[in-house]
């Protein structure tokens, strides 16, 4: 249990618990008005992999702005307890709304999904994938509105990440561990409506598997619509996310003008009311209802135009946590291995709501998130092969740019070998199982200027021949302007003049007086370093033969040995220099990343 409670609120009811946390329904001690909070659990407060989900949570509500999603006020992090404060919705999910009702009729359908496609709209705007449609996430409002809720899946749009959702509603491109885009929200909006107006999901698969293969290659079953949706749903469920509406505002406006043919001018109204009409009685026994009737909320009126918000009150029964979403086993999940917590408040975005701000009158201080780097891993199925990776990642970063523009650069590594798997594999092995390809990555140093990992790289298959092998690629970030501070950036005086770069090889051989030498290697003469060694691409993935990482007393430099006449067996030799031995033949930029101040001079 959380013994932690936010100061300022006072705790009403205990809406629900889940393997996060629970959600309370508070009143702020202010104003009374209303909130919900989420509360992570005290034992998760240890755990990098629920921490870092709970920071990402609130990190992209904060970017949306709609009357159509849960208003986020606040996320608030210490080191006694976690929590994220939002708008207390009135309202019922369309999960309870089905389960009394089996269905609705197409004018109800076509009117909740408009209101939570508008929903979705706003998170495309703010280039964010929601991920996980579905009915527990729709809540249904007495005033005939429906709203979105719960981006706790949410990534940003062309992301590629571990597949996630809810297996009933996961576009194909969700199941290949494809980048998320906004048409894989469409598909899954489209497959809760034809739930909507038929009564039973899509595909009715008894296992992950079979739901794989149908969503990814059986044709949407239209024959159990209505005539006048049906080809709505068939654009909407296509399988290719290029044959979808594009947004959700694209199939918004889609879903009117089908709806006008099919049911007239007037049909929102009828919809809606109908709407209303199923969910009163639903609502009339929800905890906020019950708690306004008894005069609790007087104090306050809860906000109507909004920040996002994840959900406090969806699922099962009326006000429920959310249900289980597939983000391991068999579809692969993304996991924090190690990182550094520290105390944050994000602050409310009062300054952005269309509607007002704060449940409080006067708007909490904003402390800085501490940088931070963690290893997360990542595992997925391609159809002809599998992956499995552990990739870096920063957080805290007080530039939200930066911070991308580095775990873009760190995620790239990864995504490269998908790639040049794809080209060498096509299908089980003789032995009828999947090939693998595997990526691990070591943090070789950071602090608060400079990032350094080493990413190994290997296809384990018969196909694969002599043309993978193994395979070795670092990468190193100036963290201030997330800028490359590899070889050629590092080094660039070596990387252009043959001369420098002869330099350069003379200190890394004062320490291995022997040379890159390996006892199995049939040595020849040693070819001379050269610019193109430390500039130009001599192995997979845009790896020149000489490497850079930072360490804390000095660079490694990475040898791709056969570049300079070695044999082949040779493959990886690592030299560390002391940055006092280097340091002046770097550029300005790297030495103030690394030493903390300009180059030295000799």
């Amino acid at each position: 249990m959380n013994n932690w409670s936010l100061p300022g609120y006072a705790e009403l009811k205990v809406l629900g618990e889940g393997g996060f946390g629970r959600v309370v329904l508070a009143r702020t001690d202010s104003t009374g008005v209303p909130v919900a909070i989420k509360y992570l659990f005290e034992r998760h407060l240890a755990d990098p992999v629920r921490l870092t989900e709970f920071r990402r949570e609130a990190a992209v509500l904060h970017r949306v702005v709609s009357p159509y999603v849960a208003r986020l006020y606040d996320f608030v992090e210490t080191p006694s307890g976690a929590a994220i404060v939002m708008e207390a919705v009135p309202g019922v999910s369309l999960r309870s709304v089905l389960a009394a009702d089996g269905m609705l009729e197409p004018e109800a359908a076509l009117a909740v999904l408009k209101g939570s496609l508008l929903g979705l709209a706003a998170a495309h705007v703010a280039g964010i994938v929601h991920r996980d449609y579905k009915p527990d996430n729709v809540l249904v409002g007495p005033g005939r509105e429906s709203k979105l809720v719960d981006f706790g899946l949410a990534v940003l749009a062309g992301q590629v990440g571990a597949p996630a959702g809810t297996p009933a509603y996961m576009a194909p491109e969700q199941w290949a561990g494809q980048p998320a885009t906004e048409a894989t929200d469409v598909y899954a909006a489209t497959c809760v409506f034809f739930q909507c107006v038929t009564g039973r999901r899509p595909f009715a698969g008894r296992t992950t598997d079979e739901l794989r293969a149908q969503h990814q290659y059986a044709p949407a079953p239209l024959a159990a619509a209505p005539d006048t949706v049906r080809a709505l749903i068939a654009r909407g469920m296509a399988k290719h996310p290029a044959q979808r509406p594009e947004t959700a505002s694209a199939f918004v406006t889609e879903l009117e003008a089908a709806a006008r043919r099919g049911y007239g001018p007037d049909w929102e109204q009828r919809g809606r009311d109908r709407l209303a009409a199923r969910a009163a009685v639903l609502f009339a026994a929800s905890p906020i209802a019950v708690l306004a009737a008894a005069g609790v909320t007087t104090g306050g009126t809860v906000g109507t135009a909004s920040t996002a918000s994840t959900a406090a009150a969806v699922g099962k029964g009326v006000w429920a946590v959310v249900g289980s979403k597939v983000i391991a086993g068999a579809i692969g999940a993304a996991v924090v291995v190690g990182s550094v917590t520290t105390a944050v408040v994000l602050g409310n975005r009062a300054d952005i709501a269309e509607g007002g701000g704060s449940p409080h009158d006067e708007r909490p201080s904003i402390e800085q998130v501490a940088l931070s780097s963690s290893v997360e891993t990542r595992t997925e199925s391609f159809g002809t092969f599998r992956l499995d990776a552990r990739y870096a990642r920063i957080s805290g970063h007080t530039d939200r740019g930066v911070q991308d523009r580095v775990n873009a650069m760190l995620m790239a590594p990864v995504d490269e070998w998908v790639e040049f798997t794809r080209q060498i594999v096509s299908g089980p092995e003789p032995n009828g199982e999947l090939p693998a390809t595997w990526v691990d990555a070591e943090i070789l140093h950071q602090d608060a200027n400079v990032i350094s990992v080493a990413y190994e790289r290997a296809i384990q298959s018969v196909q694969a021949g002599n043309r993978a092998g193994y395979n070795v690629r670092i990468v190193s970030i100036d963290l201030t302007t997330g800028e490359p501070l590899d070889a050629a950036h590092a080094f660039a005086d070596a990387a252009r003049d043959p001369v420098a770069a002869a330099e350069l090889e003379r200190r890394i051989l004062a320490r291995v007086p022997g040379g890159y030498y390996c006892p199995d290697a049939v040595l020849g003469t040693q070819a001379p370093m050269r610019p193109e060694h430390l500039a130009e691409p001599h192995t997979f993935g845009e790896n020149p033969a000489v490497q850079v990482g930072y360490l804390p007393d000095g660079v490694r430099f990475t040898i791709f040995a056969p570049a300079f006449g070695y044999a082949n067996v040779c493959g990886y030799q690592d030299v560390t220099v002391p940055y006092a031995e280097v340091a002046d033949l770097m550029t300005d930029q790297a030495a103030r990343a690394v030493i903390g101040g300009p180059r030295p001079t000799r």
